[in-house]
């Protein structure tokens, strides 16, 4: 082990889940089976037991009375590229077991918690290996060059109690005791030591049988350290942090903020005509806060993702790219429409119409293809882009798009039924025919009159009536988004 290695009102609407469905067909359409997880395939793995019938050599009781590290993180026995599970025998000792698709070796090590510089080293390094044997090995830099230093246990530290090498899978079981004294490289691994757990596999060994240093298929490492005798919560991996970071920012922007304002400003502009909210009327405030609150989150998960990519996905990962090259346009769209809000024409001017069309094409459209970015990258039956997302996330997100559906047609009826009511408490804002604004507000504080506008016959007014129904629409339809967005961030964090 070792190496160096983001207008007017006009009676238009654009058809939702034409736009979405798509997107949704496409991922249930992934239904193949296989034994990887790829972002570039539509896979699934096969969920079913070991076939070594040797429960020490599984993941059953993993978070339970043993700690399991396993990559992809999703999978089970069989359908694993490669995995290590520790647990504490009465006698003190810990007992590993190891399993990987590899040739030469499957290996784990010990780095410790205060180690600096390089994600392998220093580390205490155990290798099964195809020869059915278990080697030491130790990641250190020697000469200015990084070496995995092959080296034998010390004598009755470390017993080897079954391992098999067949059909290209090596497997092995082997019982440590927690410390030695005499050999600080030997790591103690008892008491309230923590320890980065690293697991690598590699194709060759040497004429000797011991691992060839440096020389790896795959590695990992936990991005936190932790107490390999108590601690079997399942660890993250290096490298999850900033891609659940990444989703979590997204889905906060485009599902929560995002969602919640528009839908203020497509709803609620003739609401509370008497009030404010900042200096300004209730519905642009909300609206604004929403917005700029999007494009501050959706921007810091832009950059994250690039942080950890250190560039653009592989071309080879289909998925990854159709996500990547959707998530840039999304943003690119999200930056353009505040911009040009910060420019928007005067009202009343010849611009003005033009400026409203192109405000709300590009807000809805980023909207639209934000969530079918987000589809994508959430996927279903392995085709997720974020390791280990079960399937039912996926599931809750359909659940999600039909709510938001369903409670804007429930907003749209609300409206209707108000104006086909009349109104008793009108505010007029401007007469037929009458190029002076009749305002009822600062015109330094409020947004422009024409956005004030209501869609329908009463263009030219704001009114109060029906207020009570659609304030308790706006609640619920506030708190199904606070929870979907709840429940995606929870679920992009524990699995």
């Amino acid at each position: 082990m070792g190496g160096n290695h983001d207008r007017p009102k006009m009676n238009i609407r654009v058809s939702f889940p034409a736009l979405v469905l798509p997107v949704i067909l496409l991922q249930m359409t992934c239904l193949t089976f296989g034994q990887d997880v790829s972002s570039s395939t539509c896979t699934r793995h096969k969920r079913h037991g070991d076939r070594t019938g040797d429960q020490t050599v599984g993941l059953n009781g993993c978070g339970q009375f043993k700690g399991c590290f396993n990559q992809p993180s999703e999978c089970t026995g069989d359908g694993c590229t490669a995995y290590v599970t520790w647990e504490t025998l009465p006698s003190g000792e810990s007992r590993f077991s190891l399993r990987a698709r590899a040739d030469g070796w499957v290996a784990v090590g010990f780095r410790p918690a205060d180690a600096t510089g390089n994600g392998m080293i220093p580390a205490d390094v155990y290798a099964c290996t195809s020869r059915e044997q278990v080697r030491r090995s130790i990641n250190q830099r020697l000469d200015g060059s990084l070496n995995s230093v092959a080296r034998l246990p010390p004598n009755d530290t470390v017993s080897l109690q079954n391992a098999s090498s067949s059909n290209g899978v090596i497997t092995c079981t082997f019982t440590r005791k927690p410390n030695f004294e005499g050999d600080e490289s030997f790591y103690d691994i008892g008491g309230n030591n923590q320890y980065f757990i690293l697991l690598a596999y590699g194709n060759s060994i040497q004429s000797d049988g011991t691992i060839q240093g440096n020389i790896h298929a795959e590695r990992w490492s936990t991005a936190e350290a932790r107490n390999l005798q108590t601690d079997f919560s399942r660890p993250m991996a290096e490298g999850e942090a900033l891609p659940k970071a990444h989703a979590s920012l997204m889905v906060i922007a485009w599902l929560g903020f995002a969602s919640v304002g528009i839908t203020m400003a497509r709803f609620f502009k003739p609401m509370w005509p008497n009030s404010k909210l900042l200096g300004t009327k209730v519905w642009f405030a909300l609206h604004r806060i929403c917005m700029v609150s999007c494009v501050l989150c959706f921007s810091v998960a832009f950059v994250l993702i690039f942080v950890h990519l250190e560039g653009f996905v592989e071309l080879s990962e289909t998925l990854s790219v159709i996500h990547a090259i959707c998530g840039i346009a999304v943003t690119v769209l999200g930056i353009i429409n505040p911009i040009m809000a910060l420019f928007r024409p005067h009202p009343g001017t010849a611009n003005r119409p033009i400026f409203n069309w192109a405000h709300w094409g590009v807000g809805t459209g980023a909207h639209l293809l934000a969530l079918a970015t987000i589809f994508i990258g959430i996927g279903i039956n392995g085709s997720s882009l974020l390791d280990g997302l079960p399937n039912y996330v996926f599931i809750v997100m359909v659940v999600f798009i039909v709510f938001h559906i369903v409670m804007w047609i429930l907003f749209e009826i609300q409206r209707c039924m108000t104006e086909s009511q009349g109104r008793t408490n009108d505010v007029a804002l401007k007469s037929s025919g009458d190029s002076t604004n009749h305002l009822a507000v600062d015109v330094d504080s409020d947004p422009p009159t024409d956005d004030l506008m209501v869609e329908g016959p009463c263009i030219s007014q704001v009114t109060e009536e029906g207020s009570t129904a659609k304030t308790i629409l706006l609640c619920v339809y506030a708190v199904g988004v606070i929870v979907a967005v709840v429940f995606f961030v929870i679920s992009f964090a524990i699995n």
